[in-house]
């Protein structure tokens, strides 16, 4: 029998509060999604003033890079060379490692794709990517 690495609910608050860190440090609003290895929503919020869209933005990209095990960015790449149905290729998903295997997410969205992408590594970093 094989187990997985899989965040907990401890893990996801951890990296949805350093996300708010950097997203306040950008000075944008933006939400948060983090989710396990299957990809199911963990933790979600939505900074005041972020819209509304960029809920289901965020949990796609964090479900994406979950699924794929890489950063959107990449799949943003491949991408523009052959599209994928069922995957968001967009900057902002970012896989969260345990072992060498992927252990969940987490999606931003909200401010420029550079952005987004800079504050999912930051709340990514300390957990092992």
């Amino acid at each position: 029998m094989q187990t997985k690495p899989t965040l907990t609910s401890h893990d996801a608050k951890t990296i949805a509060a350093r996300c708010l860190e950097a997203a306040r440090r950008h000075d944008v609003c933006v939400s948060i999604a983090v989710v396990d290895e299957a990809g199911k929503l963990l933790h979600f919020e939505r900074m005041d003033d972020a819209r509304g869209y960029t809920g289901d933005l965020a949990i796609r990209k964090a479900q994406t890079s979950a699924a794929v095990g890489v950063p959107t960015s990449v799949i943003e790449a491949l991408a523009k060379e052959r599209p994928m149905q069922d995957f968001i290729a967009l900057r902002g998903g970012m896989p969260v490692f345990h072992d060498g295997k992927c252990a969940g997410a987490v999606g931003i969205s909200g401010a420029k794709p550079e952005i987004d992408e800079a504050v999912a590594t930051a709340g990514t970093l300390t957990m092992g990517v």
